[in-house]
């Protein structure tokens, strides 16, 4: 899943290894602004992207406070993209 907000932009996929742990990736700036510095590691130097290993509560915690933190003009900033083609089935 792609979030985009006024915090920053990131991009958020389930290990394979962990059912409950998750990997959020964004620019060094936008993932240390919400997570310690630490925990934050390059995953591809050409397009300067970096990750932080979360649990499935982390992430809802996480994205809780993104939007508690839009007001009533950032709306417009917030786009989630899931990838995913909505299916339509006929009964």
């Amino acid at each position: 899943m792609k979030i985009s907000t006024a915090i920053g932009k990131f991009k958020i996929i389930q290990t394979a290894q962990d059912r409950d742990e998750l990997l959020m990736m964004g620019s060094w700036n936008d993932l240390v602004r919400s997570f310690d510095s630490s925990r934050t590691f390059l995953v591809d130097r050409e397009k300067k992207l970096f990750g932080v290993f979360v649990c499935k509560q982390e992430c809802l915690e996480f994205l809780s406070k993104a939007l508690k933190q839009l007001d009533n003009q950032s709306w417009d900033q917030l786009q989630l993209d899931t990838g995913m083609e909505t299916k339509k089935y006929l009964a």
